[in-house]
């Protein structure tokens, strides 16, 4: 008898899972502790929902905390790594302007596709936990945001007016982001967004303009 005709049967095991179906898990874990919050969302909802048992989730993160860290590690990779894509495009010669409103842009399509990082900055940021240092000193001290780089050089510049980078960075994140993470709501209030494939990069453009010119000085 083969050893996978002795496996026993139900849901595989973590480690015979390729890196692709580990992400997921981490993105299913994302998503309930963004619903529910870290209180709410349980081992056994986020296993049900990755297709592992809970058993394996258990042993593999040992804890809902470890998890939870892994989960919002991978988002933020996720997040960083996009902000340069419109960038990368530009002509060698674009200014700090330019520069500036294709970051935002990176950005809210990041989100579009993937809203769950930024929904659970809004569950975490409502109050002060370990949680929300381990955001703030691993990713917005820790890491070298394109937003932030290319606000001080702005600032040094005299292009953009001086201002602590939070200020920006979460009208970026929770005012503009607000467009492509509140969906539903959205839609409502603007239907064009639910008939043209097109409106949701139309909206994603109009609030990098608005953004960039509430920073020029």
């Amino acid at each position: 008898m083969t050893a996978a005709s002795t496996r026993r049967r139900g849901r595989p095991a973590l480690a015979d899972q390729p890196p692709a179906a580990d992400e997921a898990l981490l993105d299913r874990a994302l998503e309930a502790f963004a619903m529910r919050g870290f209180e709410g969302a349980s081992l056994r909802e986020i296993a049900r929902a990755a297709g592992v048992s809970h058993g394996l989730l258990n042993a593999r993160f040992g804890s809902k905390l470890a998890l939870w860290t892994a989960a919002v590690d991978q988002g933020m990779e996720r997040l960083h790594a996009a902000m340069g894509r419109h960038q990368s495009g530009l002509p060698v010669d674009a200014g700090i302007e330019e520069r500036m409103r294709a970051a935002c842009i990176d950005f809210l399509h990041t989100l579009a596709d993937r809203p769950a990082i930024v929904q659970l900055m809004n569950v975490e940021g409502a109050r002060r936990s370990e949680r929300l240092d381990y955001i703030v000193e691993t990713f917005f001290r820790g890491r070298h945001w394109p937003f932030t780089q290319l606000l001080a050089q702005g600032q040094a510049s005299g292009v953009f007016r001086p201002m602590h980078v939070s200020v920006p960075f979460t009208m970026l994140a929770h005012g503009a982001g607000a467009l492509v993470v509140l969906r539903p709501l959205v839609e409502a209030a603007d239907k064009r967004l639910r008939t043209r494939p097109e409106a949701l990069a139309q909206t994603i453009a109009s609030a990098a303009d608005l953004i960039v010119r509430g920073l020029k000085a």
